[in-house]
Parts: structure tokens; C-alpha cells; sequence
């Protein structure tokens, strides 16, 4: 945001008109969103979040608002912030350096700027902001955390809600900082969307309405091939249902002709189940496929334009000898659940392939960096990004609460869904269908996002229906066709 507010000013906006701009926006939502009745007390402190709080407090103030100000830095202080504050002196806006008797805290201390830990004075209050039960708003982003990661910077603000200026911040969105952020407004401040769009950002927030350009294309004239030849390899005698429901979602999704190649214990699960699908029966042990499994696949494979592996499959030398015969055979491939256990083991032999999409959640992804789950949380974007830098051809889809995408240089981050996909069998249901969508558009990126979308957009609904308790990933796969259809008809 910063290099876009630089771009403003130098394309003829002043600064201290931006400022101005800031605290017009902000006013605005306050007067939809705030009574007159409250007690409102702006915490500001010396940078430009500062300056946008000076000019919301004279605002707000010349509105006959109950509006104080606490200022935590008098001395060192930016022009602009500066040159607000003595018009709110000048206009008469009271200063006071408690808070006990507000009813609204409005947190302008720091905003994107901050790159260090708290400490001190800053430290202090906000620790007593958080522990005043009253109801924060945050300008910009919760002051603490870092506007690029989200990580916490020692401590910070945990708002209720916060008015963000002109565009999302990442740090808003990922966890911890999206704890930290409450509901999220983003308010247009009037910089012109030249500006915005120039510096072609690589980190996106993933909005339904730009996923109708994500659909893969469907013509009149075609046929079931045209959409993708789908092979599903997985399933195991404690673990049929995995592969069930992952090869449902990839018809769901549109892929034209299915496969599904499971241990011949499981195969009349297959059939009984899916009946779209043809069954490719595998020799097994003790319901997992055995070792002449790999060599009994590997010749039936040229018909298939993407494959999944690893949905229900089970864990064994014989699992990661189908893993990496099916990197080795250079086809697209989606690797999920105990795939993902037998790719950690070989991982260092394909760091360079290409057309492969990978599903961790936060313990799977853990295991193939060799960290801990909490390094996992604690940044998702920063491992994420050492991941790419291992494997620069790979798509990664990082599961979590706010699942990330990343394909090269840019990272998609998905703020749908909600805590009823927290139960087995809903990874299943997104890994068929981001490989149903692949099969579609031979687009890895395209078929990552859109699919984690579709899963949880289609969660989203579910909930408006039944509660969180109950949803289960069954009702999520038959949501799917509806959210498609949405998405079809703005076409």
C-alpha cells in the first residue's frame, strides 16, 4: 500500500490531501456504524495512522460526535500527523490520557509500516486496550501485526472490527493476524485504480466474483474426453470412503471420464458408489495395495490425462513405490493425504517437476519441510514460500483456516469456508475437485483456486442450512453443483 500511496502523491495528489482523503472514508463508516451516544476515544500515534486518526477525531468532533483523543506521541510526530493534530487543537478536540470511560477505542497507533516488536509505552497500552472489554475499531490493519504476513510484532490490537484504507492487507487475512482483525471493511480513499492496478501485485485475495474466469471452458460441440480422463489411485479396506467421495468431487467438478483404481478388496465400494467410474482392480495385502500393484498400473497408464493419488490409500513401501512411479511418469498429478506421507520420503529426487499439486494441512506440510506444525502456523507465507523455492514447478495448496495457494511467484488467499470442514473426508472432497477442474483447463493454478473456492464457498452455504456441528463433506460435494451453477449463469 505503501508503494501505491507513493504512486498517488507522485502523480499529483499531496500527501496531506491523501490524509484527508483517509479520514473523510473513515468518518463516513463511523457515521453508518457508530451512535452519537458513545464515548469515543481515538488512540493515535505519531506516523500516518496517526495523522488518518487526527483527522477523523476533527471530524468526527465538528459532527458533534463524543470524541477524545489519546495521544502516545507528542514530540515525534510526521508532518502530515503533525499538521492534523494542531488542527484538531486549533478546532478544539479534546485530549485526555485515559481511556476507562470510553465505550469506543479506535486504535491509529501503527499501521503498515511497522517492521519490530512492540515494546514500552505502546506495549502497555495496547495490552490495556485489549483488556478493557470495550469495542476497538482498528484503522488500517490492528496495530502489532506485520500488514505483509500477518505474524504478531510482540503484541497487537485485537479489534473487533477494522476499516482498512483502498485495498486488503495480506496480514489481515492469515492467521494470527486475521484473529487479531475482526470483521474487515475495506474503504475507498480515492486513489485512482491506475495506481492500484500498476504494480501487478503477486499476492491475491480470492473473491467470488472473479471466478467465472476461472471455469475451464465447455463447448457444444464435444465429448466426455474433451474434459479430462481422470485415474483416482487410493482407497484401502479401512479407508474406501476417502477415494469415494474424491472421485464423486472430480465428476461433480466436471471431469469427463473416471477411473478409479483401487485394492480389489475395496472394488465393490467402487461400484456400489460411483457408478460413473471404471474400476481398475489392484493386487492388495491385508486390504492395501501390495507391491505388484505399481507395476500392474503403470501399464494401463497412457489413457489418463490427470491422476490423484493418495485419497484413502494407506501407508506402505508399496504406497511410495506407486508415489514415485507416478512422478516419474510425468503426467499431471494431484497428491493428497497419505501421498503426501510417501512424497516427504522421495521428495528430494523431483524438486524440478512440473504439473504436480500438492494439499497438506499444517501437520502433513510440516513433515515434508521437517518443522514443526507451530513454525507451520505461526507463518504459513514465509514456509510457503521456502516450499516454492524447493520446488519452483509445483502448486501448492496449503490447507488451514485460511487455505493458500501457491503457483511460481504468487500466492492466493481463500477467506471462505468455515469451521463445520473440519472433519474427515473433506480433504478428500477438495483434492477430486481441484483434479476434476485440472482434467478440464491443464492449468494447475487455475484448478487450485477455483477448487478451493467451490469446497469452501460451497461449505459457506451448506451452513446457512444445517449447523456447523452436523455439516458434514458429503453435503459440501453436492453443494458444489450449485456453486458451479452460480458462477455459470454470470458467464
Amino acid at each position: 500500500m505503501h508503494e501505491v500511496d507513493q504512486m498517488a502523491i507522485d502523480g499529483g495528489i499531496p500527501s496531506l490531501q491523501l490524509m484527508e482523503q483517509a479520514g473523510n472514508a473513515l468518518f463516513e463508516a463511523f457515521v453508518q456504524n457508530v451512535e452519537k451516544t458513545e464515548k469515543i476515544v481515538i488512540v493515535c500515534g505519531g506516523g500516518n495512522n496517526g495523522g488518518d486518526g487526527y483527522v477523523l477525531s476533527r471530524l468526527l468532533y465538528a459532527a458533534d460526535y463524543d470524541v477524545f483523543i489519546f495521544p502516545l506521541e507528542t514530540t515525534k510526530l510526521s508532518l502530515e500527523t503533525r499538521m492534523n493534530r494542531e488542527s484538531c487543537v486549533v478546532a478544539g478536540v479534546p485530549f485526555i490520557d485515559i481511556f476507562e470511560e470510553a465505550t469506543v477505542l479506535v486504535d491509529c497507533v501503527f499501521g503498515t509500516g511497522l517492521d519490530r516488536d512492540i515494546q514500552g509505552t505502546y506495549k502497555d497500552v495496547i495490552e490495556q486496550m485489549n483488556a478493557s472489554e470495550k469495542r476497538i475499531i482498528a484503522v488500517d490493519i490492528p496495530s502489532g501485526v506485520d500488514s505483509a504476513t500477518g505474524k504478531v510484532l510482540g503484541v497487537a490490537v485485537q479489534a473487533h472490527e477494522t476499516y482498512t484504507l483502498q485495498t486488503g492487507k495480506i496480514g489481515l487475512y492469515i492467521y494470527p493476524g486475521r484473529l487479531h482483525a475482526g470483521n474487515v471493511h475495506i474503504l475507498d480513499i480515492g486513489i485512482p485504480e491506475m495506481y492500484i492496478q500498476s504494480i501487478h501485485p503477486k499476492t491475491h485475495l480470492i473473491a467470488k466474483k472473479e471466478m467465472v474466469d476461472f471455469l475451464p471452458d465447455r463447448f457444444m460441440h464435444s465429448n466426455k474426453a474433451d474434459y479430462g480422463k481422470v485415474l483416482c489411485v487410493g482407497g484401502s479396506i479401512h479407508m474406501s470412503g476417502a477415494i469415494t467421495m474424491a472421485s464423486l468431487s472430480a465428476l461433480r467438478s466436471g471431469a469427463g471420464m473416471m477411473t478409479c483404481a483401487v485394492p480389489e478388496s475395496v472394488r465393490e465400494v467402487i461400484a456400489t458408489n460411483v457408478f460413473e467410474s471404471m474400476i481398475i482392480p489392484l493386487s492388495d495385502v491385508a486390504g492395501i495395495i501390495a507391491p505388484k500393484a505399481v507395476d500392474e498400473l503403470q501399464a494401463q497408464l497412457d489413457p489418463y490425462s490427470v491422476i490423484l493419488v493418495g485419497c484413502g490409500i494407506g501407508r506402505s513401501e508399496a504406497v511410495v513405490d506407486m508415489v514415485k512411479m507416478l512422478l516419474d511418469s510425468k503426467k499431471p498429478l494431484i497428491i493428497d493425504a497419505d501421498g503426501l506421507w510417501a512424497f516427504r520420503q522421495i521428495q528430494d529426487h523431483y524438486t524440478d517437476r512440473e504439473h504436480v499439486i500438492l494439499t497438506p494441512h499444517p501437520k502433513e506440510f510440516a513433515d515434508i519441510m521437517n518443522i514443526t506444525t507451530k513454525e507451520v502456523i505461526d507463518d504459513f507465507l514465509y514456509w510457503g514460500k521456502k516450499f516454492m523455492e524447493k520446488f519452483p514447478k509445483a502448486t501448492l495448496v496449503l490447507k488451514s483456516e485460511t487455505t493458500l495457494i501457491f503457483h511460481k511467484d504468487e500466492v492466493w488467499i481463500n477467506t471462505y469456508g468455515n469451521n463445520g470442514l473440519a472433519k474427515g473426508g473433506s480433504g478428500d472432497v477438495l483434492a477430486g475437485c481441484i483434479t476434476g477442474l485440472y482434467a478440464q483447463n491443464e492449468d494447475a493454478a487455475k484448478a487450485a483456486v477455483l477448487g478451493v473456492f467451490l469446497h469452501a464457498y460451497a461449505g459457506d452455504r451448506v451452513k446457512k442450512r444445517k449447523s456447523v456441528f452436523s455439516l458434514l463433506p458429503t453435503d459440501v460435494l453436492k453443494e458444489i453443483q450449485q456453486v458451479l451453477r452460480k458462477l455459470e449463469e454470470h458467464r
